[in-house]
C-alpha cells in the first residue's frame, strides 16, 4: 500500500505537508461528517505508518508530530469559534456529538404568570417531525430556557441524542407591561375623583377582582403600589409587586359646557 500516495504527497513530504494533506482528507472522508469509512481508514492507517510506530523511520526518518492531539485541538477551536454543533474530547469515536435544538412557544402573559403545559412540534435535523408536551412553571419569564435532555436531534446514532431547549414568547398584553416580577399598568380616573378621592375595580393577572382606593388629592403621574401582586417568582410562592400609574383624565367641554360654565361663574361673582 503506498501511504503517500494515499495522503496526496510526495515520498519525502515534510511533517508539515503531512499533517496539512491528513488534516483535510480526515474532515472530508470521516464516516460522523458522511464519508467513506474504509476510505477514512486507509487515510488513518497511511497517517499512523507516517508518523508513528515501526515505519516511522522506512518512511519519513524518524520524525513524528503530534497527531490526534493535534486533530482534537482543531476541533475543538472550530466548536469555540461556533463554526459546528459538535465537540472533540479524545479519540475519533467522541469526536462528533448531536445537534441540540432550540424553539420557542407562545403563551400569554396569564400563562407565564400561573404555568403551563402544550403541546409542541418542531423538524428534527433529519427532516422528521416530532410532537411532544412541554411544561413550564409558574413564574416564567423569557429569560427561561428549559431543557428537555435527549430530545433534540440524532446525526450520529453512535451518540447520545442531543437535548431540546425550549424558550417562552411570551404576547404582549393589553393591560400590564410586565418587568422582572414586577408588573406596570395604567389607571384612569376623572379630576373630580383625583381631587375627592375614590375607590376602583380593577383586575390582577391572575384575575382577582381588586379594590383600589385612590386618596383625596391624588396627582395625574402618580403611583400606586400593590404589594405582591405581581407575577408569581418562580421557585417560590411569593409574588412581585404590581404598579398603578395614575392618569387624570381632563374632560373635554362642548362650546355649550363652556357657556354654562361661564354663566354659572359670573353668578357666584
Amino acid at each position: 500500500m503506498d501511504y503517500y500516495k494515499i495522503l496526496g504527497v510526495q515520498r519525502g513530504a515534510t511533517e508539515d505537508e503531512i499533517k496539512k494533506a491528513y488534516r483535510k482528507l480526515a474532515m472530508t472522508h470521516h464516516p460522523d461528517r458522511g464519508g467513506d469509512e474504509e476510505q477514512f481508514k486507509k487515510i488513518k492507517e497511511a497517517y499512523e505508518k507516517l508518523t508513528s510506530g515501526p515505519a516511522t523511520e522506512h518512511y519519513n526518518h524518524g520524525h513524528g508530530f503530534g497527531g490526534f492531539q493535534d486533530l482534537h485541538e482543531m476541533f475543538n477551536m472550530g466548536r469555540r469559534a461556533g463554526g459546528r454543533n459538535w465537540s472533540f474530547d479524545s479519540g475519533w469515536d467522541d469526536e462528533l456529538r448531536n445537534p441540540d435544538i432550540s424553539i420557542s412557544v407562545p403563551c400569554s402573559l396569564e400563562e407565564a404568570h400561573s404555568g403551563f403545559s402544550k403541546e409542541v412540534e418542531f423538524k428534527l435535523p433529519s427532516g422528521e417531525l416530532k410532537r411532544m408536551t412541554v411544561s413550564f412553571p409558574p413564574g416564567t419569564h423569557r429569560d427561561i430556557k428549559i431543557r428537555f435532555a435527549g430530545e433534540g436531534g440524532v446525526m450520529v446514532p453512535s451518540r447520545p441524542p442531543g437535548d431540546l431547549y425550549v424558550r417562552a414568547n411570551i404576547a404582549s398584553h393589553t393591560i400590564w407591561r410586565v418587568d422582572g416580577n414586577d408588573l406596570f399598568a395604567i389607571l384612569e380616573i376623572t379630576v373630580w375623583q383625583a381631587m375627592l378621592g375614590t375607590t376602583v375595580e380593577f383586575d390582577d393577572i391572575g384575575g382577582t377582582r381588586m379594590q383600589i382606593t385612590v386618596p383625596p388629592g391624588t396627582q395625574s403621574r402618580s403611583q400606586l403600589r400593590l404589594k405582591g401582586k405581581g407575577m408569581n417568582i418562580r421557585g417560590s410562592t411569593m409574588r412581585g409587586n404590581a404598579f398603578l400609574e395614575v392618569v387624570v383624565r381632563i374632560p373635554t367641554l362642548t362650546e355649550e359646557d363652556k357657556t354654562k360654565t361661564i354663566i354659572d361663574l359670573q353668578g357666584k361673582v
